[in-house]
């Protein structure tokens, strides 16, 4: 989709909604600042919630002075299209996912691989790095990382019993994420999009696949998914994004409102992810997925892993960064 068709459908969708499309946002004297939000997934999505909760918050905190329009998801603008629409100014806030962005500020993958809650990278230099490289990069205010919390963002669901971390033989559905990972437990990563995934694992043409904790019902992957390997890993790679030049136009009350609600969703998006796995645990075993669980050790030696793979292909993208980010992610 061009910048061009972007803009045709995004104002489309506007005018239908009554809001007044522009480069930055404008209102009457005595209305409320519109500011106008995207996410990539659909709003039933669990992953979506902290935008909802963030508009929610802007709603009830900036009543009369700001309020945030939710536009809907892929259906407004491809979720790889997203950032830059938001850097142009076609869109004023989104919930961005790292991984859809790297090619603007491939930094920000960073988040994957951090071992420190939200709450703490704000008190050792990690959230400063990060809100300036995507100012400089992509002109856009990094408000707060919604992802929720450490170790608890991402599984790896497969057909075959296990009782250690090998996926000698196995070929696992992969994004980014994954890949080196699978390569270091010996598996083929297979790239594949989510729509595939139903009719590989039904065929036998893959033998597992990687996904976020929760959702795979919502794709109906239960069916033909028979175990969950119970080791959850990495941090979520979502965060609330607002345009830079709407930022700098919003008076100072209210960017220091915004800034109280960025720290709030973080330390809610914490406990809201907790609630939200015990959930999926309940969900999936009811529905007879078996859950593997490896020893201590061999759990210890996945984590190592992970961790070290996915720092190794961090730095060698981005050394000048990562050599900065590292130690205060650690």
């Amino acid at each position: 989709m061009t910048k061009r068709t972007i803009k045709q459908t995004l104002a489309a969708l506007v005018c239908a909604s009554g809001l007044i499309a522009g480069t930055v946002p404008t209102a009457a004297a005595d209305d409320p600042i519109v500011l106008r939000g995207i996410t990539p997934w659909v709003s039933a999505y669990y992953w979506t919630e902290p935008f909802l909760r963030f508009q929610k918050l802007v709603n009830s905190r900036l009543k009369g002075k700001v309020t945030v329009s939710y536009l809907g998801a892929n259906e407004v603008v491809p979720p790889f299209e997203q950032f830059e629409a938001l850097r142009n100014g076609v869109v004023d806030v989104i919930l961005g996912a790292a991984s859809y962005y790297t090619g603007q500020v491939p930094e920000a993958s960073a988040v994957l691989y951090t071992r420190l809650p939200p709450t703490e990278l704000r008190k050792n230099g990690y959230y400063d790095l990060m809100r300036q490289v995507h100012l400089d990069k992509g002109n856009v205010v990094y408000l707060a990382n919604v992802g929720g919390g450490v170790d608890k963002a991402f599984r790896i669901f497969v057909n075959k019993e296990m009782d250690k971390p090998d996926f000698g033989g196995m070929k696992i559905r992969v994004t980014p994420v994954y890949v080196e990972l699978v390569k270091a437990l010996g598996g083929s990563p297979i790239v594949m999009k989510p729509s595939e995934v139903y009719t590989a694992m039904e065929r036998g043409v893959v033998d597992g696949y990687g996904w976020s904790y929760g959702g795979i019902t919502d794709f109906g992957w239960h069916e033909v998914t028979k175990y969950v390997i119970d080791q959850p890993f990495f941090s979520a790679n979502t965060s609330i994004l607002i345009n830079a030049d709407v930022w700098n136009g919003l008076p100072q009350d209210v960017r220091d409102e915004l800034e109280k609600i960025g720290q709030d969703l973080e330390a809610w998006a914490d406990t809201f992810m907790d609630k939200q796995n015990a959930k999926e645990d309940s969900l999936l075993k009811g529905l007879g997925l078996g859950f593997i669980k490896f020893s201590d050790a061999d759990s210890q030696r996945f984590m190592k892993l992970a961790y070290e793979e996915g720092w190794k292909a961090y730095m060698a993208a981005n050394p000048e960064f990562g050599a900065k980010l590292r130690p205060l992610s650690e």
